[in-house]
């Protein structure tokens, strides 16, 4: 290319100069080249002219007036950064279509693979230059620098378009950017991930560190072009208003919600999370439609050196590798790991040589804060002193926590082989590097072939042997003594307890549990927790506390801290065991579920449900009841969700509220004790959702809306039925199924998938369970009866009653079609409404005498309400006492007939149903 086409001002005689190529550095001259004589931070490209001259240089570019006097020709140029890059452009003016740019403290690299990865899986040719080096296709060219200088950047990006590749991703680093070597390139978009204190050595100031990574947005990024990153950063306002400026389009993460429909993602981390939001909306840019991309998001890979799981022991340890080097890096790594794994995390790391002294100081004091054990080694100590480094970070850290070995090596082998079981090792600092910088002598070291070839000879161990050292910990803390409690499953209830349970005596408003230790222990508990002296009772199998009542709830409190489960509690008035039973059961199809068995909801309910999360629990599933004000706060307190479901509010329990907005109050505690960024799922078909929204938005509290109405998250699309078999098609948030379903309750469906959902699991894997699901005993569930010389059907609605309930029952049975055959339903009382009882029964009648509902059998004293005001022709008859079953129903029930029982568990229906169910020739 001749001389006059890369430099603007070429002097007259000069300008028919052949130039086979550029050249900043001496070493690389070509004959024929232009040289640039640029002076750099460490050397002077004036000073090696001569040695360019030798190796061909056919013209030099220069700012300085030479004294020496040179056999080729010298042009004098203002700004040689300016000059090389318009150079750059001319000579190398083939390029990608779509350049994008990423810069930021931490995240660059992820970023960058992830664009790389998803293009990749959706069959697209793409290149990544940044870290890792070159990545086009499946080859690797090594880089020394983050940024490379502007001649090899502008060349590499030609030799990518010469190969069809018309995608590229480039790290941009601050001294990239300050230095010029990505100028004059074409960027079709340009991603901030990120701010945080690094590399105050070079740039001295924060402040000037920052106007250095917004030289992409403020100069090189072209109007009409796009800048993507965090809307959550503080320094958003100010990328805001240069895009404001510059007529940038802006993209971010949070305003396209994009972090909430991500699913199945093999990534840990929330900040992984928004690091490949960024790269899904880089790819979207360069023309890749998003559906595209989510259906490929299950096989993206972490990224090398960047919080990866590495190895995992035989005593289940499990062993990270990270590149954080700076203080924030490094406290989104521990912070993230302690999220996931708990508090046993021991940390290696150290701190590069000659580089921000600052930093060093803080990240020994995030380490002290967050870590088990610290080890501090070497890192690369460069031309520094690595023993002042190691004395400046030991001085910020306990000396309990500190070992330090120096040598890198030795310390990931003495970490791994020290380990005890369920472990978190994070080895800091170094990532994917290859070589440790010792300043004159360079070492090929790297800390993923150190992990994977250290012996490790410890014995595998089992989740029942980790469950065991888990609660032995816990009961450690609770009593401060450092005997071994073995033992797995707690108990308050002799009669179920089972072989190495912990039996609580807990002391009730009837029965105190002292008095049924002998049970306890014959039926194999490993311990029991009293109170209390006890004669003929093996002291070694006691656990003394000065009150069992209290030791449950505290222990049930240290079980929920330590326990790193998902746990999703529900509220409301009606359908939470089932509700519950659902949700846990669909929760197991991809984790270690527990869910509490039964109505395990109040004072005792709750603290034993918490008591029994083991070790291996990823998720749990807990519900929540109330007699009064007050006790939804104090229980879900002690649960701390991740996620609550508020099912309904009716008038449940009213004797001890005004009114059903009492009620509504006492329902909606439990969104205060929500975790923070945490969801709620709420019944929009319920008067009280906007009431609850309202308290969540207050705590920035994810909502999500279930019901019939097409305006909730979650709702039904299509619904129809046959018999008791349903077929729906359902749409959960962005996402559409369908389901073949026997006749369970709806909301649950739609509020048990809403959680799904929200932990990013797979709904369309629960198809097959649903198509074999059939309702809990006592609630709903249809059995096929065989008595009085006929078959009918029995639909068991006799576990609980209240306003709410009754009604959907009534509807359920009225919805069901039939030719010749009758419906008739028993009602018997609804306990527990107060002073509103009367009115509330009599209620009722209004239902049934709009219902589809042949007749009407009532049981009870309150019920009669209901009876009297049903019209005549639905009257059947008045049971005085359950054995009056078989007389009356005898006369009337034929062949193919449906009738429903319901009524609260107290007045005696249930043992009915369950006798008739069983086939018993007495009802009582």
């Amino acid at each position: 290319m001749l001389l006059k086409n890369l430099i603007k001002k070429t002097p007259d005689d000069l300008e028919e100069i052949k130039i086979t190529g550029l050249a900043l550095d001496s070493r690389n001259v070509k004959k024929g080249n232009l040289f640039f004589a640029f002076k750099g931070t460490e050397l002077n490209g004036e000073n090696f002219i001569d040695d360019a001259i030798k190796k061909g240089a056919k013209a030099i570019i220069c700012n300085k007036k030479l004294k020496k006097k040179h056999t080729v020709p010298i042009i004098l140029v203002k700004d040689i950064k300016k000059i090389l890059a318009y150079a750059c452009s001319k000579f190398y003016k083939h390029k990608p279509k779509n350049i994008i740019a990423v810069t930021g403290t931490n995240g660059k690299s992820s970023v960058a693979e992830f664009f790389r990865q998803i293009l990749v899986l959706n069959k697209i040719s793409v290149a990544s230059i940044g870290t890792l080096g070159i990545k086009k296709n499946k080859k690797i060219k090594k880089i020394n620098l983050t940024s490379p200088d502007i001649i090899t950047l502008h060349r590499e990006l030609e030799i990518l378009k010469k190969s069809n590749i018309d995608n590229v991703i480039i790290e941009a680093s601050s001294h990239g950017l300050q230095q010029g070597r990505l100028d004059n390139i074409d960027f079709k978009a340009g991603i901030f991930t990120n701010f945080s204190q690094d590399h105050l050595d070079y740039h001295k100031t924060m402040k000037n560190y920052f106007k250095s990574k917004k030289i992409l947005f403020s100069r090189l990024i072209k109007k009409n072009n796009y800048l993507i990153s965090d809307a959550e950063i503080n320094e958003f306002k100010a990328l805001k208003q240069i895009s404001k400026k510059k007529k940038l389009k802006i993209l971010t993460i949070n305003k396209r919600k994009i972090i909430d429909n991500l699913s199945l993602i093999n990534l840990i981390g929330s900040f992984q999370i928004k690091n490949l939001c960024m790269a899904i909306l880089a790819a979207n840019v360069c023309g890749l439609k998003l559906n595209r991309i989510k259906s490929t998001l299950n096989r993206i890979v972490s990224v090398d050196g960047r919080l990866q799981l590495t190895r995992t022991l035989s005593n289940k340890t499990k062993i990270f590798i990270d590149y954080a080097h700076t203080p924030d890096a490094l406290l989104t790594a521990v912070k993230t790991l302690k999220e996931y794994y708990g508090e046993n995390i021991n940390l290696v790391f150290g701190c590069g040589g000659e580089r921000d002294i600052k930093k060093r100081p803080l990240m020994a004091k995030i380490a002290n804060k967050y870590c088990k054990k610290v080890y501090i080694t070497d890192d690369n100590p460069r031309n520094e002193n690595p023993k002042k480094i190691r004395r400046l970070l030991i001085n910020n850290i306990a000396r309990s926590k500190v070992i330090e070995i120096p040598n890198r090596t030795k310390c990931i082998q003495s970490v791994i082989q020290n380990s005890k079981p369920l472990e978190v090792i994070l080895i800091a600092g170094k990532g994917h590097e290859t070589i440790q910088d010792y300043g004159i002598k360079k070492l090929n070291i790297s800390d993923k072939r150190i992990v994977n070839k250290t012996k490790f000879k410890q014995k595998k161990i089992t989740n029942k042997e980790l469950n065991y050292e888990w609660n032995s910990e816990i009961i450690q803390k609770i009593m401060n003594k450092k005997n071994t409690f073995k033992f797995q499953g707690v108990s308050i209830n002799s009669k179920n307890v089972k072989k190495n349970n912990l039996f609580i005596a807990v002391k009730g408003k009837k029965k105190d549990g002292h008095n049924y230790l002998p049970q306890a222990i014959k039926r194999g508990a490993s311990y029991c927790v009293v109170s209390k002296k006890l004669k003929n009772i093996k002291t070694k199998k006691l656990i003394k506390c000065i009150n069992t009542n209290n030791f449950l709830r505290t222990l049930a409190m240290h079980k929920r801290i330590k326990s790193k489960a998902k746990i999703v509690a529900i509220t409301g008035s009606s359908g939470k065991t089932t509700n519950k039973a659902l949700l846990g059961n669909l929760l197991a199809l991809f984790n270690n579920t527990y869910f509490s068995p039964k109505s395990y909801n109040n004072h005792f309910g709750v603290p034993i449900s918490l008591s029994n999360l083991e070790r291996s629990h990823k998720c749990a599933v807990l519900e929540v009841g109330m007699n009064k004000p007050g006790e939804i706060h104090n229980l879900s307190k002690l649960i701390s969700p991740d996620i609550a479901i508020i099912t309904n509010v009716a008038a449940v329990h009213i004797e001890n509220f005004k009114n059903l907005k009492g009620i509504a109050k006492a329902k909606g505690e439990i969104i205060n004790n929500i975790k923070k960024k945490g969801s709620v799922v709420l019944n929009r078909d319920d008067k009280f959702y906007n009431y609850f929204k309202s308290i969540a938005n207050k705590r920035k509290i994810k909502v999500v809306s279930f019901g019939l109405s097409k305006k909730s998250d979650v709702h039904p699309i299509y619904n129809k039925r046959f018999q008791n078999k349903r077929t729906i098609k359902l749409k959960v948030l962005n996402e559409k199924i369908s389901l073949k379903v026997n006749d369970i309750n709806i909301y649950n469906i739609l509020s048990s998938l809403a959680v799904l959902k929200i932990l990013n699991f797979d709904i369309s894997q629960t198809k097959k369970y649903f198509l074999f699901l059939n309702p809990l005993e006592g609630r709903g569930k249809t059995h096929d009866v065989k008595r009085f010389k006929t078959n009918f059907k029995l639909i068991d609605e006799s576990y609980n009653a209240n306003p709410f309930s009754v009604k959907n029952a009534v509807i359920k049975l009225s919805k069901i079609k039939l030719n010749n055959s009758k419906k008739y339903i028993l009602l018997g009382d609804m306990l527990e409404l107060g002073r509103k009882s009367d009115i509330l029964h009599k209620n009722l009648s209004k239902i049934i005498n709009n219902a589809d509902i042949d007749k009407i059998f009532v049981y009870g004293k309150k019920v009669l309400n209901t009876y009297k005001y049903t019209n005549k022709h639905k009257r059947g008859n008045i049971l005085q006492s359950v054995n009056d079953f078989d007389e009356v129903f005898s006369k009337i029930i034929k062949r193919n007939d449906y009738l429903m029982i319901k009524g609260s568990n107290a007045t005696g229906l249930n043992k009915l149903s369950n006798r008739i169910i069983k086939g018993y020739n007495h009802v009582v």
